[in-house]
Formats: C-alpha cells, sequence, structure tokens
C-alpha cells in the first residue's frame, strides 16, 4: 500500500512540472541567449513576430566566420522552426 502511494504522488508532481513546462512561453532574451548558443556571434537583430495566430522571435547573428545566419524560434514550443533555404544567384 505505502509504494503505491508514493508511486501516485510521483506520478501527480511529474504531471504537474509538466503542465507548468507546458504553459511557459519563451521570452526574446532567453530566445536570443538560445541562439547566441548555437552559433556564437553578434546578434543583428531580435524581434517577435506575430502571424497566423502565434508569436515567434526572429533572430539574425553575424557568426564569427562572416556568416548570417537567420532564426527563427516558436515562442509557444521554445523549438526553432526550419527554414527552407533561399536560392542563391547560382542555384536558379
Amino acid at each position: 500500500m505505502r509504494a503505491t502511494g508514493s508511486i501516485l504522488l510521483a506520478a501527480i508532481v511529474l504531471s504537474a512540472s509538466t503542465l507548468v513546462q507546458a504553459d511557459r512561453r519563451t521570452s526574446l532574451d532567453e530566445a536570443v541567449s538560445e541562439a547566441r548558443g548555437r552559433h556564437p556571434g553578434r546578434v543583428l537583430s531580435a524581434e517577435t513576430d506575430h502571424r497566423g495566430g502565434r508569436d515567434s522571435h526572429k533572430i539574425r547573428i553575424l557568426t564569427q566566420d562572416g556568416r548570417v545566419k537567420r532564426l527563427r524560434m516558436d515562442a509557444e514550443s521554445g523549438r526553432f522552426q526550419h527554414r527552407e533555404r533561399r536560392k542563391g544567384r547560382n542555384q536558379r
């Protein structure tokens, strides 16, 4: 009986913490910090965009090798969204 009560209590605590995390939105500052962790360099711009009923953070970073990285993070989930690559001059 006692082990069952402990397991039940642990399950309740875990599910409650999951609900709290699911409600938590990622701030623009948090998104910038995570983006810089993935791509060290100078942040050129960062803004929150509202499109299709959802907020997303757009971040541009000048990397140490001189390239500009454009990132978009869904503010609700905290996940970076993959963008399709734009065609360059030589790829038409």
